[in-house]
């Protein structure tokens, strides 16, 4: 895999961005172009191909087209999709394209990469970012902002853009940092069970039954490895997600708390101010624009 590496300092340059949106069929161009390009499928299977090595990108999942590569659909989509995507620029004279960590000559371990590269960011080539994670929303942000300015290039959406790939890299490396932190394997199989059904009627005695253990060790060992209780970490997932569906204006915000698992809607207004610092209309009315290709 190849891994680009640059400065937080220097903003990314943003040229364009939108949602594209397919009900069938949909095959994409041929093109061998000057500029980065984010692809971030938020429903239905995108085949492509970049260079010699192809990919099949499903929900969550994002690629990163390099400059003067070509790239390619290699199959139709079968079925919905959408994806999100934008074309940048890296300002950074200095940054790097490299399939290892590697900076001033020194290789660099992966599990300490955050350690030794302060300041830098680290852009995988492909990857999966959480269902309940910010990097979606931070895409439909800078969607809101570029409709807001008219698709022009200003220095919101520069920094726009640079805030949604800090928040790529840290999703990115935070996911592989825990799996190098030798978190024991029921602990993980109970985050990625709680990732899949957080909007389910759900109790710390619960999981602590399904995966053999006692509830208090449970959440000492959530509060060990994810820096929150049992009971906060299954909030802050439910919040999350409810971040992402809020860019919907068509759902009401009741409903929206009831598909993310909470059945007291005076609670889930308590808990999202407690998480996101406003309320769940605040939050939504802050950006609801952003650009449809079909």
């Amino acid at each position: 895999m190849k891994y680009c590496i640059y400065h937080s300092s220097y903003p990314l340059v943003f040229s364009s961005c939108g949602n594209l949106i397919s009900d069938n069929g949909f095959l994409h161009p041929k093109r061998n172009i000057d500029s980065f390009v984010l692809l971030l499928v938020h429903k239905g299977t995108l085949y492509i191909t970049q260079g010699e090595k192809e990919y099949v990108l499903q929900d969550n999942q994002f690629l990163i087209l390099f400059p003067h590569t070509l790239h390619y659909g290699t199959h139709e989509s079968i079925g919905h999709l959408s994806y999100y995507w934008t074309h940048f620029y890296i300002s950074d004279p200095e940054y790097q394209m490299s399939g290892t960590f590697q900076y001033k000559d020194q290789l660099l371990p992966f599990q300490n990469i955050l350690q030794l590269l302060k300041g830098h960011v680290v852009l995988p080539e492909t990857g999966l970012v959480p269902s309940a994670g910010h990097s979606q929303l931070l895409f439909l942000q800078l969607m809101d902002i570029a409709c807001r300015e008219h698709y022009k290039a200003t220095f919101k959406c520069h920094y726009a853009l640079s805030l949604l790939m800090l928040e790529l890299c840290s999703e990115t490396l935070s996911a592989n940092i825990l799996r190098d932190q030798d978190i024991p394997p029921r602990l993980s199989e109970c985050i990625d069970w709680i990732q899949l059904h957080y909007n389910q009627p759900l109790t710390a005695l619960q999981i602590a039954s399904r995966f053999h253990y006692n509830p208090a060790y449970l959440t000492g060992l959530f509060k060990k490895y994810t820096g929150y209780s049992l009971i906060q970490y299954i909030n802050h997932t439910r919040i999350s997600a409810a971040k992402n569906l809020l860019s919907n204006q068509e759902q009401t915000i009741e409903s929206i708390a009831r598909q993310c698992g909470f059945s007291d809607t005076k609670y889930f207004y308590r808990i999202f101010k407690k998480e996101a610092h406003s309320t769940p209309r605040e939050y939504r009315n802050a950006f609801h624009y952003k650009k449809l290709v079909n």
